[in-house]
């Protein structure tokens, strides 16, 4: 079992690369950008991978676990996305994905109608 400190470093990049995937599926299901459809298709990889450095950083290989969860961030950030957020977003709403409900192409039905 590993006992240094990159342990507990691997874990909370594992955990950030996580919340960058889940970030970018809210956005696409508030906005339904196809742009940030990929990014959170692709977000389950990069997670996936991502927590495969746990598992080195647990075997002694911490360097090498650290590694891939680098890579997975690396990776999650190349991903193309549409400029969603306007000059006045503060850097609490682009952290949180908070952007308005925009779906296009569908028709939300308003209380009463079918």
């Amino acid at each position: 079992m590993a006992s240094t400190y990159l342990l507990y470093v691997t874990i909370f990049g594992v955990i950030g690369v996580a919340f960058l995937w889940l970030r970018d599926a809210r956005i696409f299901y508030r906005t339904g950008d196809q742009t940030y459809r990929k990014a959170a298709y692709m977000g389950v990889l990069f997670t996936a991978f991502a927590s495969m450095g746990i598992y080195f950083a647990y075997q002694q290989a911490e360097f090498l676990g650290l590694g891939i969860v680098l890579i997975a961030l690396y990776l999650q950030g190349r991903v193309e996305r549409t400029k969603l957020f306007g000059s006045g977003a503060t850097a609490t709403d682009r952290l949180l994905g908070t952007v308005p409900i925009q779906i296009s192409g569908a028709k939300i039905p308003k209380k009463g109608e079918k």
